[in-house]
């Protein structure tokens, strides 16, 4: 797979820092799935609330969840008290942070909905806020928070625990420095174990890592020092999330940002999907190997959303995703998106798009049988 360079114009190095800080996006509406992104009122969520009751491991939280738009909001003060897994709060930024990488959800409430971040990466999904508790979607705790929700009808209530399915170890390497006008701070993973791909994989996730810094540290000093009264500084940030690793995948989404000065910065955002055996990547046609039509319901699905949204910089731009579209996979399907002014205005973010597996494939299919 060829993916994008990590090269930004003087034209497109542009997003206002109120809206992208350290490197994360605010999201999005551009979602096709079936996972539910936005809650119903403040109102009918309160009334829900106490219809839905939580367990972890069997234990119960004391403050109940509420259903809605077809996913469950669990509270994350009381799922933090009981599960052990760590909440904290940072004054300055506003954020919540959840649980520890790779597993971490940062959230950033505004107004009655949430922010999610997972380890550093926007997501379409939102939170809510209801009667001053903040609650995270089960779909977006099972994704990428290392936790399993079995949802019983009959009782009522979403039991949680740890993920039982573990993948690869992944581990954190950081390359941070602040020094001469610049601020850079890139986070990346790297893998441990047996698998023979693995070797490979890091080699792969180091590379673009490095290939970011150098390119950044070229453009800075192309540009020279910065001539602002603002107190600026030149910024590279760089963060990734692992949004599948099992059934012998590993998909990784990294998020490059830049900032040059003038109005904005600029993000770009890279899906790695690898084969954990043999260390290459995976393709789209290879998940979808028992639908070789698949490429037609995705472009009408995407154009029919970029219709809706009336969010195309011009009418009718978007054709199709082609032989190598930007993707990642997460549990039950997988996620196209495209960068940043690729079809759309800044305001726009990073358009994404979900897909289920089950409404591409044939019944029963196992997308993961030839890797």
């Amino acid at each position: 797979m060829q993916h994008a360079k990590q090269t930004w114009n003087k034209t497109t190095k542009m997003v206002t820092a109120a809206v992208l800080t350290a490197g994360l996006l605010l999201p999005s509406a551009a979602v096709v799935g079936t996972h539910g992104v936005y809650a119903a009122s403040a109102t009918a969520s309160t009334k829900a609330a106490a219809n839905v009751k939580v367990t972890w491991n069997g234990k119960a939280l004391g403050a109940n969840a509420f259903q809605a738009a077809g996913d469950t909001y669990v509270p994350v003060k009381a799922l933090s008290k009981v599960s052990g897994i760590s909440l904290t709060y940072d004054k300055t930024s506003g954020w919540y942070t959840l649980g520890t990488s790779p597993n971490t959800l940062v959230l950033s409430p505004y107004g009655s909905e949430v922010w999610i971040g997972a380890n550093g990466v926007g997501l379409q999904s939102e939170g809510r806020v209801v009667g001053g508790s903040t609650y995270v979607p089960l779909s977006v705790l099972r994704d990428y928070a290392g936790i399993d929700g079995v949802w019983n009808a009959s009782t009522r209530t979403v039991a949680l625990k740890p993920s039982a399915k573990q993948g690869i170890k992944v581990a954190e390497k950081v390359i941070k420095s602040t020094d001469n006008g610049t601020v850079i701070d890139i986070r990346y993973p790297q893998l441990s174990g047996d698998a023979a791909g693995i070797p490979a994989i890091n080699a792969a996730l180091k590379k673009h890592a490095e290939d970011f810094l150098n390119d950044f540290k070229a453009q800075v000093k192309d540009f020279g020092p910065l001539d602002d009264d603002r107190d600026m500084h030149y910024e590279a940030d760089g963060g990734y999330m692992i949004a599948y690793n099992r059934d012998g995948l590993l998909s990784v989404v990294t998020q490059d940002y830049s900032f040059y000065g003038g109005a904005h910065g600029g993000t770009l955002q890279t899906g790695y999907n690898f084969n954990i055996k043999t260390g290459k990547e995976v393709t789209l046609d290879q998940l979808l190997k028992a639908n070789p039509n698949y490429m037609s319901a995705v472009d009408k699905k995407i154009a029919a959303q970029f219709k809706k949204d009336g969010s195309l910089l011009e009418p009718d731009g978007f054709k199709t995703i082609g032989k190598d579209p930007s993707f990642y996979v997460k549990n039950g399907g997988f996620t196209i998106f495209f960068q940043q002014y690729e079809y759309t205005p800044y305001a726009a973010g990073i358009p994404s798009f979900d897909f289920d597996f089950a409404s591409l494939l044939p019944k029963g299919t196992n997308p993961f049988s030839g890797l």
